[in-house]
């Protein structure tokens, strides 16, 4: 969020700059930080860590020979499905939606994210040794999801219930999300086998 701050505001102040004109016009921010802390829980494939704000998925072993069959890029292994069962406390009453961003370079943590491929950017990179190979990640129409765009999120309906009494009322939201990752080949090289490890932060919005 400080990064895209930081990008409008010095736009701004640029375009001040140029001119001695008056302002013809103004943008109006307005927006809420809410106390909400959201742990997750796996409802299909993962484990959870760190108090449940990391979800830990095995990808297995795969062949590199079999991502390298005909050598054309975008090869994919065998998907893990991934259920994400979202326990969202402290949310106002009234909310709908939790949509879930991905920050491949952000820090979560003691860990910062791997990043993403840099010849296909939709692609988680991963680390360990294995090279022409990043991680795909696909929504549950599996369309491949590009991590590289941070427009890209995926979203869910919260719903909320009053856990505390009609005098003091406390929220809860609850909200699954369903995704698959694979590892997905790169370029036209072979596969080079090795760990493929890689770290996906992610960023939590609600309306």
């Amino acid at each position: 969020m400080s990064k895209s701050l930081l990008g409008l505001s010095v736009l701004i102040l640029a375009g001040a700059t140029g001119s001695a004109m008056a302002a013809d016009g103004a943008i109006k921010f307005t927006g809420e930080i809410i106390a909400s802390s959201c742990t997750m829980k796996p409802g299909n494939g993962g484990t959870p860590e760190a108090a449940g704000k990391i979800l830990a998925i095995d990808l297995g072993k795969v062949g590199a020979d079999s991502l390298s069959v005909g050598g054309g890029q975008g090869n994919i292994g065998a998907a893990k499905n991934i259920d994400i069962q979202l326990d969202c406390g402290g949310v106002p009453n009234g909310l709908k939606n939790v949509h879930l961003s991905f920050k491949p370079s952000d820090g979560v943590g003691a860990e910062t994210g791997t990043g993403v491929v840099g010849n296909d950017r939709r692609l988680l990179a991963v680390t360990g040794g294995a090279t022409g190979v990043g991680i795909g990640v696909f929504d549950s129409a599996n369309e491949l999801l590009n991590l590289g765009d941070p427009l890209t999120q995926i979203s869910g309906a919260l719903d909320v219930q009053n856990i505390g009494t009609v005098e003091e009322p406390k929220y809860k939201g609850t909200a699954n999300l369903a995704l698959r990752a694979a590892y997905v080949k790169v370029g036209a090289d072979p596969v080079v086998p090795g760990v493929a490890n890689g770290y996906l932060p992610f960023q939590l919005s609600y309306d």
